[in-house]
């Protein structure tokens, strides 16, 4: 029987996509740079691939925010500093609280029925103020991140943290919702605990995940929890 939601943040409640663009355009504005749709699309590759790096343990969080912004300017021909902006980015981006269609209706009715627990690669505190400013945050029991725990999705550290702070909770009483088959699904499936991929890019496949479950909206939940 579940009696445990492990829920990811970017992607799954509040909307990466829209708050990151919000943040660029903001700090472009700032720094009286010339936005262009280009722009998002190489910091989706980059930051995408870096994220991936992180999921594998070849580079470290702090090591991406010191040289995102600088691949990302390189790419684009921009000579400015790129961690300079990546501080503004950053900054921005824990002022920006877009949620994912849904998502706070099903934190809602997640909360009423089962103990909820965000599981994040992303910044500590910033997940807390997006959250709060979101209307979730008050949903959500504790917040496990790699920041804290020194262990990112999906290592078996990682999950190992999670499980020992709530020490009464058994694997088969667990399931975890997120948008990344990496981190969030495969993560869960090497741990023994049930896995609901959220679909969020509505990707098609020829072979099915490995999970139990896969949702292309958040409302679909509903009919599995």
């Amino acid at each position: 029987m579940i009696t445990t939601v492990f829920l990811d943040v970017d992607n799954t409640l509040l909307d990466f996509h829209l708050c990151a663009l919000d943040s660029i355009k903001r700090g472009f504005d700032t720094w009286g740079m010339e936005y262009n749709d280009n722009v998002f699309t190489v910091f989706n590759e980059i930051n995408d691939g870096l994220w991936h790096r992180i999921e594998k343990g070849e580079i470290t969080r702090n090591e991406l925010f010191c040289i995102r912004w600088q691949l990302i300017f390189d790419r684009l021909g921009i000579d400015r500093t790129g961690p300079d902006f990546e501080k503004m980015f950053v900054a921005n981006l824990a002022e920006s609280a877009i949620p994912v269609e849904g998502a706070k209706d099903l934190v809602a009715y997640l909360a009423g029925k089962y103990d909820l627990y965000v599981t994040s690669n992303a910044i500590h505190r910033q997940q807390i103020v997006r959250l709060t400013a979101a209307g979730m945050y008050d949903y959500i029991k504790d917040i496990f991140t790699s920041e804290v725990i020194g262990f990112a999705k999906p290592t078996k550290e990682f999950f190992d943290e999670c499980f020992r702070r709530i020490p009464d909770v058994k694997k088969e009483n667990v399931i975890i919702i997120g948008d990344s088959l990496t981190a969030d699904i495969k993560g869960g499936v090497d741990y023994g605990i049930k896995t609901c991929w959220f679909n969020f890019k509505g990707e098609k496949y020829d072979v099915r995940p490995e999970c139990d479950y896969i949702v292309d909206r958040l409302c679909e939940v509903k009919a599995i929890l």
